[in-house]
């Protein structure tokens, strides 16, 4: 069997990216953890890249973006990464990561 056709690409929204950012600064900087900093985004970058091979992994959540494709959470440490699936275009959009005690439902 071919598996290669069977990957989706995964891609980061701008937002998603810039809060990536926001929490690896505020780890690093504020908390003066960057070794926490660096682990946390190694773990959270492998477990995304995880989904070009198993992109429903994680739980639905009720929420539909305007392409109507259905949210998607994944929990890292205390922390939300919020995803949805093109089936069709065969890809992962990783929306946005998130404190995970903030309200993401807004």
């Amino acid at each position: 069997m071919d598996f290669k056709n069977k990957l989706f690409e995964v891609e980061f929204t701008d937002e998603c990216i810039e809060e990536m950012i926001e929490i690896y600064e505020y780890i690093s900087n504020n908390l003066k953890e960057d070794n926490v900093a660096k682990k946390l985004m190694t773990e959270v970058t492998s477990k995304i890249l995880d989904l070009a091979n198993a992109p429903e992994l994680y739980m639905k959540i009720g929420r539909v973006d305007r392409l109507k494709r259905e949210y998607h959470r994944m929990v890292v440490k205390n922390y939300v990464v919020l995803y949805t699936i093109d089936f069709e275009k065969k890809k992962v959009f990783i929306s946005h990561m998130i404190y995970g005690r903030r309200n993401y439902f807004n």
